[in-house]
């Protein structure tokens, strides 16, 4: 599984007992969301943020682990935004966030770490909703000098605007974003998620369209160097400054298969009659 995939290993009680609140049998986390709709009367993606707030259950994906018995383990990142190690046959269910917004970034002192103050504090910065909205993911990774995960995210030089009315901006004024070298922007690339429109053969001919893709349609007169016009930021998945939006189904309950034709023709059970 992928990093910043949410997954369910704990507290299995306390999913059935959300599920039983909200009316949910387990199976219909994994039918599709009109169908889940047609059956209960709301939105099976309600259900999925009810699970995700209550969030003792679940952790993030930093890392995973080969072990020497030949079984995989997950680094996460749990409820107290500390990693631990868990075993693969742990999860019992997993989402991934279709998409998310954020409130707060970390700046970067270069591509292997996040800035620090003189004092020894990490530089965390609230910029303006129109800059979240401007802003382009390049790649998740764990790391990058403390032990979190992180979503880098790109935007053109002097586009980031920070309000002067937030705190954390006004005490970490004087520190800049990180404007990636040549040399760094060759070690970022080799690790780009590239748009789903986009394959390999494009991307090696024009590596700049990775971050700041253009329209079909808008032909610019001259292509800036990528190193020259972008900065990165490090955003934290903190549980209060990620906010998903929507998510989609990474790992099915064990049940769904066996079970879900039984649940869709039977939802009360299967009528028996005693002869």
């Amino acid at each position: 599984m992928e990093l910043g995939t949410i997954v369910f290993y704990q507290h299995y009680d306390e999913f059935q007992r959300i599920l039983n609140h909200m009316n949910a049998k387990e199976q219909a986390l994994c039918i599709d969301d009109n169908t889940f709709k047609d059956h209960y009367g709301y939105e099976r993606q309600a259900l999925f943020h009810v699970l995700y707030q209550s969030n003792t259950m679940w952790g993030f994906i930093c890392a995973t682990i080969k072990r020497k018995d030949g079984k995989t383990g997950y680094k996460i990142l749990n409820a107290n935004n500390k990693v631990n190690q868990i075993n693969e046959d742990q999860i019992y269910f997993a989402l991934t966030m279709d998409d998310f917004t954020f409130t707060h970034w970390a700046e970067m002192k270069d591509d292997k770490n996040v800035l620090h103050s003189l004092q020894g504090g990490l530089v965390m910065k609230k910029p303006s909703n129109s800059t979240v909205k401007k802003s382009k993911r390049v790649k998740k990774v764990f790391g990058l000098g403390e032990n979190m995960l992180y979503q880098i995210v790109s935007l053109k030089s002097g586009m980031p605007s920070y309000p002067s009315s937030n705190p954390f901006n006004s005490q970490w004024e004087k520190y800049n974003p990180y404007n990636p070298s040549q040399d760094d922007f060759k070690k970022w690339y080799n690790g780009f998620q590239s748009p789903k429109h986009y394959n390999r053969e494009s991307m090696m001919r024009n590596p700049y369209e990775q971050i700041h893709p253009t329209p079909p349609y808008e032909k610019p007169k001259e292509q800036p160097k990528w190193y020259n016009t972008t900065t990165l930021h490090a955003v934290p998945f903190l549980r209060d400054n990620i906010k998903p939006t929507t998510f989609s189904v990474a790992k099915q309950i064990k049940s769904f298969e066996n079970d879900l034709r039984m649940f869709i023709n039977f939802p009360n059970g299967i009528p028996i009659n005693l002869l």
